[in-house]
């Protein structure tokens, strides 16, 4: 498939996404999983064209919700996560894939465009969802640091909203298990070790204790071994 062809398919699909979103929350309070299931499948597809593996997106839905959970987020909090992790990279499908897949580091102009892929997300949904909706902002800010330094609005600490912090840590989990051209990928334990050496500096201490209990937990011996 061409570059311009895989381009258009991406950029339809992220629309049809953007417009069914409120809808989709409804139906995941209610149960009625179907639409979740195949914005799964349409996440998928723009992990790999990320060149992250397709379960990337996946992953994080159940790393955060797992967290969420552990920090008391309420039902409707939960939602709001779940639907930002599958859309949380939208903002990319308007980058080149040559330069998303290239090895070599990005120049400034390159790393400009990087960092306005939240701030495109956002912007791609919140054309198509109420005012209230919450989604597009945790996309936004999914980007933001702890310590203030993250982008695009350099909020700080608990000017980040919660979800956007959980969001911020299991991402970050996320790229370090998928093996990049420039290093091997990481084992739970070196993510659990990095995510503590950024807690209070890139990302909010609570949820890294949160999101390290959680993933412990969820790997039987992991005591031991830690």
């Amino acid at each position: 498939m061409s570059i311009f062809i895989l381009n258009l398919v991406l950029a339809v699909a992220c629309t049809w996404l953007a417009w069914r979103l409120f809808d989709m929350r409804e139906q995941l309070q209610r149960q009625q999983l179907t639409d979740f299931a195949f914005i799964e499948g349409m996440a998928g597809i723009i992990d790999t064209a990320e060149c992250y593996p397709a379960s990337h997106a996946l992953q994080m839905v159940q790393e955060a919700d797992a967290v969420g959970r552990r920090l008391a987020l309420d039902e409707r909090s939960l939602v709001s996560l779940r639907l930002a992790c599958m859309l949380h990279d939208c903002g990319m499908l308007n980058m080149s894939r040559e330069m998303i897949k290239q090895q070599r580091s990005l120049t400034a102009d390159e790393w400009f465009l990087v960092k306005m892929h939240p701030l495109i997300g956002e912007l791609a949904l919140r054309r198509s969802v109420p005012p209230t909706e919450d989604v597009p902002s945790l996309i936004r800010w999914h980007h933001e640091k702890w310590d203030g330094t993250g982008y695009p609005d350099r909020l700080m600490g608990e000017e980040i909203p919660i979800a956007a912090r959980i969001l911020s840590v299991v991402d970050a989990a996320s790229a370090m298990r998928a093996e990049r051209p420039y290093r091997p990928s990481m084992n739970d334990q070196q993510i659990r070790t990095e995510l503590e050496k950024q807690a209070g500096l890139q990302f909010d201490p609570e949820v890294v204790r949160a999101r390290n209990s959680v993933a412990i937990e969820a790997v039987p011996g992991a005591e031991k071994r830690a």
